[in-house]
């Protein structure tokens, strides 16, 4: 797999895994085609709701 430089590995912990593999599969059983985004798009999903929740200013110093 190629890697991207635009994204960083980031650590999870197995409660914090284990969440967002619920998220995936509460979106698979959803969706009509047994689709589901990846762990890697549901994390950065979580982390953008987060830094939108701070605040623009907060952001920068993040």
């Amino acid at each position: 797999m190629a890697s991207n430089p635009k994204f960083k590995p980031v650590l999870l912990t197995d409660i914090q895994m284990e969440a967002i593999k619920r998220i995936q599969q509460q979106q698979r059983d959803s969706s009509m085609l047994n689709a589901a985004p990846t762990i890697s798009a549901i994390a950065r999903g979580l982390v953008d709701k987060a830094l939108q929740q701070m605040g623009p200013e907060q952001k920068k110093d993040a």
